[in-house]
């Protein structure tokens, strides 16, 4: 199976992902593997996997994670070339890309078809009204939202 040569699962400015899991490689049973590459204005969207837990491996780059767990602590922490993290299932986290040049790390996971909920996507589970009430959103925005998966970063 050729990672490279497969096709990318998102490819946009911000990075691309390549995966190897069940529906594109059978032999993977009980794990998959994905290949995220985020360009130098690329961050992957704050999301949280329910039902797998995630280890990375950095093998070019410098990126920042953020993790939230359930306790409400955050952990921020700065990753390199060479570093190894892991996330248990369920914990919010972000990924973005901190140097001049690409980052890119190797994501296993514990399940064949691993699933994620993104924050954009998870949007479009609440109501309008529960959006204006939260989170201050104005009235008429769009009910529908997009898991963006990757996305450019806002740096100021």
């Amino acid at each position: 199976y050729s990672l490279d040569a497969s096709m990318p699962l998102a490819k946009v400015s911000g990075g691309s992902a390549t995966v190897a899991r069940a529906d594109r490689w059978p032999i993977l049973q009980r794990q998959a593997l994905y290949h995220l590459t985020l360009t130098t204005v690329g961050m992957r969207e704050p999301h949280w996997h329910p039902e797998t837990a995630e280890m990375g491996y950095v093998h070019q780059g410098k990126g920042r994670m953020s993790i939230l767990s359930p306790s409400g602590s955050i952990d921020t922490y700065e990753m390199e070339a060479g570093d190894l993290y892991f996330i248990p299932h369920a914990y919010p986290h972000h990924i973005e890309n901190l140097g001049a040049d690409d980052l890119k790390i190797l994501i296993f996971f514990d399940r064949p078809m691993p699933g994620d909920v993104g924050f954009t996507g998870s949007l479009k589970a609440q109501g309008e009204e529960v959006l204006e009430a939260f989170l201050d959103f104005p009235k008429g925005l769009p009910t529908y939202y997009e898991d963006l998966l990757i996305v450019d970063k806002y740096v100021p």
